[in-house]
């Protein structure tokens, strides 16, 4: 039997996988019927997202290449598209290389948000001269082009918003494209790049800003001075980026927000001497990849809560039977041996050629006492077929045909197993209480064999037929006994489903930064079952910022969150987050020195001022002397870590509001007295004191999609005092505190009214073909908790015929029939996809309705009493 055991595990190891932690990732498009798929049903497959390796095939063979899909990619959503040209250094056949420079590298550090679909081909010839590579009549090019339009009919692209942009070999091959086909671009961005001033005519309807590194010796400034130039002389506007104290790698600077900004809209008025988005003479910090060391050095504790009531347990066990694949629980066990006496003499039986196949009707989970969780499966019409039955003794023998046994055909018989949950070397283990499995005498029977053949004075057909049927009927006991015994196995493979890795994605939902995301771990620590549900506490484990330089101690934080014990004991799932994680997330950076941003790469551009020469002349007099040709740098420094307090306003039924605290940041600056200067000087320090409230709400992107927002609430509180650098001797001392305290608040300000602190999309959790969805959101100290419970489905008759139509769950009868009038709407309670049924002249139609979705009945010219679509509010 241990084979058996080996397929039943297998069948039912996903009965517990605690799948609800995964809050940020999609789980297998639902079957939805749209008013277009009526006619032509579309592929239900998710998109994969981000960087996605492909395959292009032309009578050359095959050619990589690389394509980026925004990870908020919808089909629903029309994207602009970027095809990207690689410099020289990046050519082969790899189909990997030309995402490592340039482009590719800047898409990384934005990688969640990055709006753009992004064609990424590669040159494979490696004797074509270098800046020639991509021109628009090279074998590259063309290419290029073809897996251009490849990309543009598989995914959802904005043919109006086609962008053409490349570096180096690139650039060149930029102003080739764009010469070529000057109607299909809708911005033309080429970087450290060249052409010939021929093709300005086809150039200057064509929206263009082309950028350049003014230290650049590999390609001088001059080859794109020259096209601008000849683009102007033949009437066009395009714009134009001298870089300075920037060499050939221009792309580091080039792009960035502005120049993304532009693509997408290149009627904006953007200042053509493109601002410096970097810190002077510093590095980028490098792109953590996932072969990176983690190396420990924070630890958090009680970081993360989550509970699971049992009404969401309950939706988690019915969506199992739906996991399952059908021959999940069918195949084939090897033969058995076994003996028995009758009359006196012993008998060898080998039963041979046994098959089995069976249903899993039904499971249910229910935290029912302290420490104790029931798991049950409901297993039916399990045929066990055995072909050939051998019976061996002194003399005697006999050969039997096919024999049957049937188990559960009228209901499902339960297998009921109770577990404790504990924590134990950071993992979550399922303590084996009791096992229950009883066989109902009216819920199985035997079928004799089909013929029997014997040998032996005595041996007769009859008797060995009722003796296999009556040995099969009493060993009802060793079945359920092997059937129990299976159980162990069960709950260690349960043990390994109980995977976390996912739910580190919950600290997204309070990361205030756009850059330096911390690498984490989150693990359970301590779990509690009570009557109405299991109450789990997570630990994070913080990666050190440089693994090459490891901590000489790892912090501990203890007591940072809400203790298990009180947890609001909710019926739902919730899930809290303590925003308070912040403090020592961010004094990492702080102490890092890396939680810096420079106020021309602050969203929105209200920041510029402060490096705006004539504004910050306006405060510190000084400048003035240094006249036209001085150049700032300012940028946003975090000197103390981020905090997060109760608010002072008080609480309402549609206010909830928490405070951001920063204790002390500072506008640092540095100057260039003039163009010759190559080093920044030190010149000034604004330190700064801020704290604002935010308010946490749920919003309706639509009838189906949610989002938490944390909208900024009351008036910003702001202080702070302007000083000199300590090594800087000004001529004029004076500083308009004032001022410059007026510019902050105002820039600050300006940010804050732009839109709300943060809006990130909860998707639902999938369970099986069932849904769970967020239905509130609470500030709750210390934590932020997100509730979700089973979503409405909702249908609609916009017709003028009153409708009538039945429904079923798929654990119930038919209910209804429910009568719909012109114009309203029933909505219902639905963990689980509905069976819809309606007749129509005669014909029943029969749909499935995916739970937490909006159909609508609309009038057809040959059907005016209505067709039943989704809606497009989904």
């Amino acid at each position: 039997m241990q084979t058996l055991r080996t397929r039943f595990l297998f069948a039912f190891h996903t009965a517990l996988i605690v799948c609800c932690l995964a809050l940020l990732s999609t789980g297998p498009a639902l079957q939805a019927q749209t008013k277009s798929a009526a006619k032509e049903p579309a592929s239900t497959a998710p998109v994969k997202t981000g960087f996605v390796n492909a395959v292009f095939k032309d009578k050359a063979g095959e050619h990589r290449y690389v394509v980026f899909v925004p990870h908020d990619y919808s089909p629903a959503k029309k994207y602009p598209v970027i095809l990207f040209l690689h410099g020289a250094g990046e050519r082969g056949n790899d189909g990997l290389k030309q995402t490592q420079v340039g482009l590719g590298p800047m898409i990384k550090q934005q990688e969640k948000t990055f709006p753009f679909i992004v064609v990424f081909p590669q040159a494979e010839d490696m004797k074509e001269r270098l800046l020639e590579g991509w021109l628009a009549n090279s074998p590259d090019g063309k290419r290029a082009l073809q897996i251009l339009n490849q990309v543009m009919q598989k995914y959802s692209v904005n043919s109006n918003r086609q962008i053409l942009t490349g570096w180096s070999m690139g650039g060149y091959g930029a102003w080739s494209m764009a010469a070529a086909f000057p109607n299909r671009w809708s911005a033309v961005a080429p970087l450290s790049g060249g052409g010939n001033t021929e093709w300005a005519s086809e150039l200057k309807d064509v929206p263009i800003w082309a950028f350049h590194g003014a230290q650049d010796r590999v390609v001088l400034p001059e080859e794109s001075e020259q096209m601008i130039d000849a683009i102007k002389k033949a009437g066009g506007q395009p714009r134009f980026t001298l870089v300075p104290d920037v060499g050939h790698d221009v792309w580091k600077v080039a792009y960035t927000k502005p120049l993304f900004d532009w693509m997408q809209n290149p009627t904006l008025q953007i200042d053509p001497s493109a601002p410096l988005l970097v810190k002077p003479d510093r590095k980028l910090p490098a792109e953590v990849d996932s072969e990176t060391p983690f190396v420990p050095a924070l630890i958090i504790n009680d970081a993360v809560s989550v509970r699971l009531g049992n009404r969401f347990l309950q939706s988690l066990a019915d969506a199992v039977p739906s996991m399952v694949p059908p021959d999940m629980l069918e195949g084939n066990i090897a033969d058995i041996n076994d003996w028995t006496t009758a009359q006196g003499r012993s008998f060898s039986v080998q039963f041979s050629g046994i098959s089995y196949k069976g249903e899993l009707a039904r499971a249910a989970v229910e935290a029912y006492a302290a420490g104790t969780l029931n798991i049950q499966l409901g297993i039916q019409n399990v045929d066990l077929y055995i072909s050939n039955t051998y019976v061996t003794g002194n003399r005697h023998a006999a050969v039997a045909g096919p024999i049957s046994v049937s188990i559960g055909h009228q209901r499902p018989v339960w297998l009921s197993f109770d577990v404790q949950p504990y924590i134990q070397g950071q993992q979550l283990k399922l303590k084996l209480l009791r096992t229950r499995f009883t066989i109902p005498q009216n819920n199985w029977y035997v079928s004799g064999p089909a013929g029997v053949s014997t040998r032996g004075i005595g041996m007769t057909a009859e008797k060995v037929s009722s003796g296999l049927v009556d040995g099969i009927y009493g060993s009802k006991g060793r079945i359920e006994s092997e059937v129990k015994a299976i159980v162990p196995g069960l709950v260690d493979e349960l043990e390994k489903q109980l995977n976390f890795s996912e739910a580190s994605q919950v600290v997204d939902a309070v990361w205030p930064l756009p850059v330096y995301h911390p690498r984490i771990k989150l693990w359970p620590r301590e779990v509690v079952t009570d009557k109405q549900g299991v109450s789990l506490n997570f630990g994070l484990t913080v990666a050190s910022l440089d693994s090459s330089k490891p901590p000489a101690d790892v912090q501990q934080i203890n007591a940072f969150g809400t203790p298990v014990n009180e947890i609001p004991k909710v019926t739902e799932l919730q899930v809290g987050v303590a925003p308070g994680i912040l403090k020592p997330l961010t004094e990492m950076l702080v102490k890092d020195d890396v939680a810096r941003i420079p106020v021309l790469d602050i969203p929105g551009h209200s920041f510029d001022p402060l490096a705006d020469a004539k504004t910050m002349q306006q405060v510190f007099p000084d400048l003035k002397q240094y006249g036209n040709d001085i150049k700032i740098w300012s940028e946003l420094v975090l000197t103390r870590p981020i905090q997060v307090e109760d608010s002072n306003k008080p609480k309402s039924a549609s206010d909830d509001p928490f405070r951001f605290v920063v204790p002390r940041a500072a506008i640092s600056m540095a100057i260039k007295k003039s163009a010759a200067d190559k080093n920044w000087t030190p010149y000034a320090e604004f330190s700064l004191s801020l704290s604002q409230d935010v308010d946490p709400e749920i919003v309706d992107q639509s009838f189906s999609k949610r989002a938490i927002r944390l909208d900024w609430e009351g008036d910003s509180r702001i202080g702070g005092l302007a000083r000199f650098a300590p090594d800087y001797k000004p001529q004029d001392k004076n500083i308009d505190q004032e001022k410059l305290r007026s510019l902050v608040q105002s820039a600050w300000d300006g940010w804050t009214k732009q839109g709300p602190a943060s809006v990130a999309e909860i998707p639902d959790i999938e369970l099986g073909f069932g849904r769970y969805r967020i239905q509130q959101v609470k500030w709750a100290a210390p934590q932020l908790l997100a509730t979700f419970s089973v979503p409405e489905l909702k249908i609609t008759n916009n017709t003028k015929q009153e409708i009538e139509y039945e429904l079923k769950s798929p654990y119930s009868d038919w209910g209804g029939p429910y009568k719909l009038k012109p114009g309203d709407s029933h909505v219902f309670d639905a963990a689980m996809p509905l069976t819809y049924r309606r007749k129509i002249d005669g014909q029943l139609h029969v749909f499935t309705l995916a739970s937490g979705s909006h159909f609508e009945f609309l009038p057809e010219k040959d059907h005016p009493e209505g067709v039943l679509y989704e809606a497009s509010d989904n």
